[in-house]
């Protein structure tokens, strides 16, 4: 039981007192009110004694000295998957927070994969695979292992719910095909439509002091920003010769929806406009650092754009720079620069190292000004951005929409939100246009 539940339950006792009536005038009361206030008193007990036994866990867990997760550190339990408890894996480094209900949720690094918590006995229906799981769903279940596994799949008319490791085989594809995820962004794993994180939006400032005069007073500067579950969606067609008798299916069928699912989550992330049901992504957050290649955009002649956003981000003490995202356009900007002879310019030192991602996730039709086809570049520290995502994957089978081309359709669709927690570690270059 939770912090939270227990106040749950302790309103729901006390509203129950508040039903049961007064007693009479001669100050007798029925023998079952009795009896039901007597069962009140112990459950009322027992909570007290369950709400000390969190708070003394609570300050341990804050006293406790730091070691890694994983390794030879007790086996803890996370609710990595929609209502399913898994142990952290062995050797997991990453960082473990607790959600609003007391359950613990693992925040992943680029590095990290969600089928490392996949509970070893929920992989049944890693033997069916999602290309088979696919298979099944169009033409009905016809071995064993396929009545088995679609049993487990609550289908329904809102579609099926795709079994808890091959929706995690996906969501790992989609994550590693994912720039904003491969530049260093933390996954959060979703198990409810919203999650609470507190923001940092300015940080105390430490000052000297002479013996006896007075301490500066200062202090953080927070607000909350809520993740909350948006919904993308996707149709995969598949031809009926492919879905009936490729041996191959299951590496086609979740390479396309990782790859499908990369695309629309960076464009959310990085582009998301916050509206009709769109995260907000980084490049329309108010907070983050910007720089302008001039009112009516400009194009790329030298690397001064990248060190004048390496200075502001400096400025702001936001830490390394974990990667540069930009569209193929720009990338093609970039590695053209010559000198006056026409030689090839080497990148600068400073960003020799820095891990340069193209997707064409980001756009190049952008409005700057008098320009209609200016691009954008997105760098910093990428770690103060933070991705969640529903664990759960939908599929609907889509049997006669394009049976006239000889394909079966499905519709599949995630949930996911982003928040940027520390605004001033993320820069963008706004109005880069073609030569």
């Amino acid at each position: 039981m939770t912090r939270q539940q227990v106040m749950e339950r302790r309103v729901a006792l006390r509203s129950e007192v508040a039903t049961l009536g007064r007693p009479g005038p001669d100050g007798s009361v029925p023998p079952d009110v009795e009896a039901r206030m007597a069962a009140i008193e112990r459950e009322a007990e027992e909570l007290d004694t369950e709400d000390r036994r969190l708070d003394l866990q609570d300050r341990l867990d804050r006293t406790v000295p730091g070691q890694p997760v994983g390794g030879d550190a007790p086996a803890r339990e996370v609710r990595a998957f929609e209502g399913v408890l898994s142990p952290v894996p062995q050797g997991f480094d990453g960082t473990l927070l607790r959600d609003q209900h007391g359950n613990s949720v693992p925040l992943l690094a680029p590095e990290h994969r969600m089928t490392s918590f996949v509970p070893a006995t929920e992989s049944r229906a890693a033997e069916l695979g999602i290309g088979g799981f696919f298979r099944a769903l169009y033409r009905g279940a016809q071995t064993e292992t396929e009545r088995r596994i679609m049993g487990e799949a609550s289908i329904g008319t809102g579609g099926a719910l795709v079994p808890t490791p091959l929706a995690a085989e996906v969501i790992d594809v989609m994550r590693a095909r994912t720039a904003a995820i491969r530049a260093g962004a933390r996954t959060v794993p979703m198990t409810s439509q919203t999650l609470r994180f507190a923001r940092v939006i300015d940080t105390p400032a430490m000052r000297w002091r002479a013996e006896n005069s007075p301490i500066a007073v200062d202090e953080f500067a927070f607000d909350a920003v809520t993740l909350t579950a948006h919904t993308a969606a996707v149709i995969v067609k598949i031809p009926r010769e492919l879905l009936e008798d490729a041996p191959n299916l299951n590496d086609v069928v979740r390479a396309g929806l990782g790859q499908a699912g990369a695309l629309a989550l960076d464009g959310a992330v990085l582009f998301g406009t916050g509206t009709n049901d769109e995260p907000r992504g980084v490049a329309n957050d108010p907070n983050v650092t910007r720089i302008s290649m001039g009112p009516n955009g400009g194009a790329v002649t030298n690397y001064n754009p990248l060190f004048d956003t390496a200075l502001a981000l400096d400025e702001a003490n936001a830490g390394d720079i974990s990667a540069i995202i930009y569209s193929p356009r720009t990338a093609r900007a970039f590695a053209g620069l010559v000198d006056t002879a026409g030689n090839p310019l080497a990148i600068p030192a400073r960003f020799a190292s820095v891990p340069r991602l193209v997707t064409t996730a980001v756009p190049n039709d952008r409005t700057r000004g008098s320009a209609t086809n200016a691009s954008v570049a997105i760098l910093g520290d990428f770690s103060k951005l933070v991705i969640g995502l529903r664990t759960t994957l939908q599929v609907s089978v889509l049997g006669e929409r394009y049976a006239d081309y000889g394909q079966v359709a499905f519709l599949a669709w995630m949930r996911a939100d982003c928040a940027v927690v520390q605004p001033t570690a993320l820069a963008v270059i706004e109005g880069i246009i073609p030569a």
